[in-house]
């Protein structure tokens, strides 16, 4: 098995994420596919005697995500269950609830 971390400057929000996946998990040689919008990355996993490197490119240029360089790198590795890696440390995404805005929306119910 062979494996390639492509650079995605495209791949922006999770949505993306899941096109990409299926434009790659169908593909004959392709055993397994990991996106991050996170890092704008998709590693790929494939047999290369079924698949070649450029076969998968040309799958992400034709559903709209091509290969491209100069994006953030991959700082910290993927944990072992294939998840991004830690927020905190990255310090890009990050969220608060406002009470208020909850009670306003009847979200409150839900907590």
């Amino acid at each position: 098995m062979s494996k390639v971390v492509l650079e995605v400057p495209t791949l922006w929000a999770d949505h993306h994420v899941l096109q990409v996946r299926d434009a790659l998990v169908n593909l004959e040689g392709v055993k397994e596919v990991y996106a991050s919008s996170a890092w704008k990355q998709v590693l790929v996993e494939y047999n290369g005697k079924k698949i070649k490197k450029e076969a998968i490119e040309r799958a992400l240029a034709d559903a709209g995500y091509p290969v491209g360089g100069g994006e953030l790198p991959m700082l910290i590795q993927p944990t072992a269950r294939l998840r991004d890696p830690h927020w905190a440390e990255m310090d890009a995404r990050g969220t608060e609830t406002n009470q208020v805005d909850r009670e306003m929306s009847g979200e409150f119910r839900k907590y």
